[in-house]
């Protein structure tokens, strides 16, 4: 009776010996989350960038039309402004 014991025993040793061999191995296999993107994507995206970086009023001719106003040399005809109106 001992002798079957003490081999039992040594079996639930073994097993637990390699319960805790895989389970350490299980928690070195922790996968890492990996994005791979197309050049497509890529390029896609750097345009996106440089569109949301350009603003939307161009400053720059807006401020020159608002001094040509205030200096009295804005000047546009009225046959230009009605084919732009057409033109549209």
């Amino acid at each position: 009776f001992n002798m079957k014991i003490s081999n039992i025993l040594q079996l639930t040793n073994v097993y637990k010996n390699n319960l805790s061999v895989k389970t350490k191995k299980e928690v070195n296999k922790v996968k890492k989350d990996d994005l791979n993107l197309s050049s497509k994507a890529i390029d896609f995206q750097t345009a996106l960038n440089t569109i949301n970086k350009t603003p939307d009023i161009r400053e720059d001719k807006v401020n020159d039309i608002i001094n040509k106003i205030k200096k009295g040399n804005y000047n546009i005809s009225s046959e230009e402004i009605a084919n732009k109106i057409l033109s549209d």
